[in-house]
C-alpha cells in the first residue's frame, strides 16, 4: 500500500510488485558467481537459466490483480503494478486507456540503467489499463502448432522423428 502521510481523508492505492520468476539451475550459482566478480556490465547467468513469463504473469500476478482489483475498485481506488520494461515487453496487445480516471491499473514501467558504481533502476512509462484488458494481455499468447510442439517434444525426449508413410518409411 502507499499512503500519503498528511492528507485527511487518509488518501492511498495499493501496489503490486512483480519480479520475473527464472526457470533453470539454482540462483545460488548467480548469488556466489555476483560475490566473487564485481563488474560494471551485466553479467550472463553462471549457468542454464531463462526468464520464465507464463509463471510470473497469468501464474503469479494475474491472480493477485483478479483478487485484488475488484476490491480495491469498490473502494473508488486504483492498482498500481511496477514491472520492468522486459516484462512489460512480454504482455501481449495490452489495450489502455487514454485517461487514469478511467483505468482500474497503472503499470508502472520501470528499466535498468548503467551508472557509475552499478545499476539503477530509472522509470520508462505509466500505462493505464482496465482489469479485462490487463487479464487478456497476461494470458495471451500465439501458442506452437501440434507439429512444432511435437518437434520440440522429440528433441527434448532425445527421440528422431517418425517416418511418413508416404515417404517410402516403414509404418509403425
Amino acid at each position: 500500500m502507499l499512503v500519503h502521510p498528511s492528507r485527511q481523508p487518509m488518501d492511498w492505492c495499493a501496489l503490486e510488485l512483480q519480479a520475473v520468476y527464472f526457470s533453470g539451475k539454482s540462483m545460488a550459482n548467480e548469488f556466489k558467481m555476483l560475490a566473487e566478480k564485481e563488474s560494471e556490465a551485466l553479467q550472463f547467468p553462471a549457468r542454464h537459466r531463462r526468464p520464465d513469463w507464463r509463471s510470473s504473469g497469468p501464474k503469479r500476478l494475474l491472480p493477485q490483480l483478479q483478487t485484488k482489483v475488484p476490491i480495491i475498485r469498490t473502494r473508488g481506488k486504483k492498482m498500481a503494478v511496477v514491472i520492468d520494461e522486459a516484462f512489460f515487453g512480454s504482455l501481449v496487445g495490452l489495450d489502455r486507456e487514454r485517461h487514469l480516471s478511467n483505468a482500474e491499473i497503472a503499470w508502472f514501467v520501470v528499466g535498468y540503467d548503467a551508472k557509475p558504481g552499478g545499476w539503477k533502476l530509472f522509470p520508462r512509462e505509466v500505462v493505464f489499463t482496465k482489469l479485462d484488458a490487463s487479464v487478456k494481455s497476461l494470458t495471451g499468447g500465439v501458442p506452437l502448432s501440434k507439429e512444432r510442439f511435437e518437434e520440440q517434444l522429440r528433441v527434448k525426449l532425445g527421440m528422431s522423428a517418425p517416418s511418413h508413410p508416404l515417404a517410402g518409411g516403414k509404418q509403425r
